[in-house]
């Protein structure tokens, strides 16, 4: 099988990777929270990594619907010169059922070779398993993920076998509780963590460690810059279909737009909220490793 020992499967990061996660409304929701980014980030506290969630509920692979004028997700990709791409289909594409499964691979490999064809590695996510009365076929939709990836050669971020022992960890047999989150990414992503020893959280999905629950409120605030910065509500009067109207322009001189200038005002904000994480990933190093010192006693 084409295990660890495969380079080209091996997980692995690089220093200064700027990673997208790419997905629907299960990759959307773990910005909120931040486990996934917390772990990465402490597990490589000095490759300066940046993870972009450009995730959106109700997204497939089928479909992304945007406002007017708004970048498709490659196009994101292309923008952010992302050096990784993160692809987390297949929740809620199982709902159509075993007969689009083939449909949803051929979609999927697609996604593949248009991330490629950017320049990015790809990662591969199997979903969340849905555990309620009736569930779609998740576990085929799964499986068919790995096999991409075991012919594509790519890596495998496992949720469905990591979520699969927790039952108790969902909300509504479909949505992770915010422990679940923590949990589920511990587990999933163990293989990227080069044995990082993650303490567990409390219900609320926060860690009892000052220097932990630290990293990850300074990644919430990060994610949140980064969404209204990527997001704005009034993406219309930005770049959509009502950048002409009086409101989007200057009211001395209507032929300056100053929206798109404020806008602005978000990169040195989200390059500082970068430092910040980087800092304290770096604290949190310094916390968690044992000096010879203290051994030696």
């Amino acid at each position: 099988g084409l295990g660890a020992e495969n380079p080209t499967t091996a997980p692995s990061l690089r220093t200064n990777d700027i990673v997208a996660l790419i997905g629907g409304g299960s990759a959307e929701a773990r910005a909120r929270n931040a486990h996934w980014e917390t772990l990465l980030i402490a597990a490589h506290p000095t490759h300066h990594l940046r993870i972009l969630n450009l995730a959106r509920e109700g997204d497939t692979v089928f479909s992304q619907l945007r406002e007017v004028n708004y970048p498709s997700p490659l196009q994101q990709v292309a923008t952010a010169k992302a050096t990784v791409c993160v692809l987390d289909f297949g929740q809620g594409e199982a709902f159509d059922g075993l007969e689009h499964l083939e449909h949803f691979a051929e979609r999927l490999s697609q996604w593949v070779l248009d991330c490629q064809a950017l320049g990015t590695r790809v990662i591969l996510v199997t979903p969340i398993p849905v555990t309620r009365n009736d569930p779609p076929p998740i576990e085929a939709y799964a499986q068919r993920i790995r096999d991409i990836a075991r012919r594509q050669n790519l890596p495998v971020i496992d949720v469905f076998e990591a979520a699969r022992s927790q039952k108790d960890l969902s909300i509504d047999g479909r949505k992770l509780t915010e422990s679940g989150q923590a949990r589920v990414a511990a587990s999933a992503l163990k293989p990227w963590l080069h044995g990082l020893v993650v303490p567990q959280t409390d219900p609320a999905g926060r860690f009892p460690e000052p220097s932990w629950e630290a990293l990850r409120q300074s990644v919430i605030a990060r994610n949140a810059l980064w969404k209204a910065y990527s997001r704005p509500t009034n993406w219309a009067f930005l770049a959509g279909d009502r950048t002409e109207q009086l409101s989007s322009r200057d009211h001395l001189d209507p032929k300056i737009r100053w929206f798109p200038k404020e806008m602005e005002q978000f990169v040195p904000l989200l390059q500082a909220a970068d430092q910040k994480t980087d800092t304290l990933a770096a604290l949190l190093t310094l916390l968690t490793r044992v000096t010879p010192l203290e051994t030696a006693r």
